[in-house]
């Protein structure tokens, strides 16, 4: 099963997966909404869930919740150590590195049924790191690294600047702004504006 909110990603992909042979397209979800229901009665063996579906890891956990024992796999994930245990503790059972080709999708999807998943060198030793961190960079609760423009927003939002404040501010559109602040929720595994807020305050005056 594949959800995107692009239709010509979601289906360009299954018009692929479709073509090796091996794999049965259950159904092409663009909204949580119909892809729910869809994986609580067709029962996939994977799904798949573009990496850019607003508010990602909260999707992955809502599918998680109806169908616990179906791998969640995310696609086109930048292979760094903050974005895979980000999508990690999200409850993914895997990823689809943005770097691959056509061809290593199939061999990843099967792998990752499999229960095992292929990372680059310094992803894997950024895990050890992790771990023996208990869990965190540093040892303890710490925010996800955020990108200059996504620290930016950040401190925007905690001000309680809107999406057009964003826009103008930055001179960028509305739905451009829009996007950052999904993108910036998801990173945070949050749902809500406030909740980002109040993350950010904490730690600036911890």
């Amino acid at each position: 099963m594949i959800i995107s909110d692009v239709r010509f990603l979601r289906e360009s992909l299954a018009e692929i997966l479709a073509r090796e042979g091996s794999l049965l397209i259950s159904g092409l979800f663009a909204n949580l909404r119909e892809a729910l229901p869809g994986v609580a009665d067709n029962r996939p063996d994977i799904v798949m869930l573009d990496k850019a579906f607003p508010f990602g890891p909260a999707a992955v956990r809502q599918i998680r919740a109806v169908a616990p024992h179906i791998p969640v796999v995310v696609t086109a994930v930048a292979e760094t150590t903050e974005e895979v245990i980000a999508w990690a503790e999200a409850g993914a059972a895997g990823y689809i590195p943005k770097t691959a080709g056509l061809a290593d999708i199939v061999p990843l999807l099967v792998d990752i049924r499999r229960g095992k998943q292929a990372c680059s060198a310094s992803v894997a030793a950024g895990l050890l790191r992790h771990l023996s961190n208990g869990g965190t960079p540093n040892g303890g609760h710490q925010p996800p690294t955020l990108t200059g423009r996504e620290s930016q927003i950040a401190q925007m939002i905690v001000v309680g600047k809107s999406n057009k404040d964003i826009a103008r501010d930055l001179n960028i559109g509305v739905a451009t702004a829009k996007t950052h602040v999904h993108h910036l929720l998801g990173k945070l595994n949050l749902q809500r504006r406030g909740q980002a807020a109040a993350r950010m305050r904490e730690h600036r005056d911890g």
